[in-house]
């Protein structure tokens, strides 16, 4: 899937019912989203008999769950067949190297992460992590942002990957 496709799913979605909110959006589409001790993983969506899931970690402070959930509601639009067949278990939102979980991440950082807001702050100058804190997003969001405006032809410098970004 292309990332201009991504980014225009997400935002063909907040502009049919007026919201980036993504529990929001999973209520107006009849996604149920419960949270759930689910071990180690962050979230899963889940798809059967023609009913879908998300399902949060009970462990997730509120911005995480906001995200997660955004992210799951990703694979929900991008990657519905393929959950018909089996759960898409997510253990790290900020994995850049699956095909399937970068593409679910392009979508959640398209969906709640607002184009002139970040701008501003990149154009400032600011860190990943600075942007990250103020937004109250995971740094590799920020990062999959910047790509995709510069992408789009925005004059701003794309952050690098580091890949210790969630290691303590």
């Amino acid at each position: 899937m292309t990332v201009d496709y991504i980014e225009q799913k997400a935002i063909a979605l907040s502009k049919k019912y007026y919201t980036t909110d993504p529990f929001e959006l999973c209520q107006c589409l009849g996604i149920t989203v419960q949270t759930d001790d689910i071990g180690t993983l962050k979230g899963m969506y889940v798809y059967i008999k023609r009913n879908r899931y998300i399902v949060l970690s009970d462990r997730l402070n509120k911005d995480m769950r906001k995200l997660v959930c955004a992210h799951e509601l990703g694979h929900d639009q991008l990657h519905q067949e393929r959950a018909k067949y089996s759960f898409i278990q997510d253990s790290e939102v900020g994995d850049l190297t699956d095909r399937t979980e970068l593409e679910a991440n392009r979508f959640a950082a398209a969906l709640i992460i607002d184009d002139d807001e970040f701008l501003e702050l990149a154009r400032q100058g600011e860190s990943v992590e600075h942007i990250a804190g103020i937004l109250k997003t995971d740094p590799n969001m920020v990062i999959l942002k910047s790509r995709m405006l510069k992408n789009r032809g925005f004059r701003i410098n794309a952050f690098e990957h580091r890949s210790d970004f969630l290691k303590y």
